[in-house]
């Protein structure tokens, strides 16, 4: 059995975990990444201890402590600011809605808001991590075009 690395991606408020050999290469940890977190590759920096990794060098290369490394991800925000959609799916309708990655997540609220929804009852989640934080950017739960917001109603212990 091959050696691997478990990786814990920070940076964000989504903190994916993934595993690759030793063997791999830095570049394809960033296509994991980019299945993942719907991020491209050419967008994203990787830093362990400050340091940037290199794409071509295999993660064995740096020499991780007990096979388990966290690592830091940067990615560069889309030039001009951007807006691209991303679909908002509730258990009754699904719509897209026109967002930048630096529009807040109570921005964010606020559109969905005025299409028929009201928040007051609702969360909102992004690759199964709750947006809660309404003063953070989209970015920082790794909302990019194409990305899919799910509308779930709260739970409330009267009902």
């Amino acid at each position: 059995m091959a050696a691997t690395v478990l990786f814990a991606i920070t940076g964000g408020e989504v903190v994916p975990e993934i595993e690759m050999p030793v063997s791999g290469t830095i570049f394809e940890l960033k296509k994991k990444i980019e299945s993942v977190l719907n991020l491209k590759v050419e967008r994203q920096t990787l830093r362990y201890d400050n340091e940037e990794l290199i794409n071509d060098r295999s993660t064995a290369y740096y020499d991780f402590k007990k096979n388990v490394a966290t690592l830091v991800l940067h990615f560069k925000l889309l030039s001009g600011k951007q807006k691209f959609n991303i679909l908002v799916k509730s258990n009754r309708e699904e719509f897209n809605v026109k967002v930048k990655e630096t529009t807040l997540v109570a921005e964010l609220k606020n559109k969905i808001e005025k299409h028929s929804y009201s928040i007051k009852y609702l969360d909102f989640y992004h690759l199964s991590t709750k947006m809660d934080a309404d003063d953070l950017p989209l970015s920082a739960y790794y909302v990019s075009e194409g990305s899919e917001i799910k509308v779930k109603h709260k739970f409330h212990p009267y009902y």
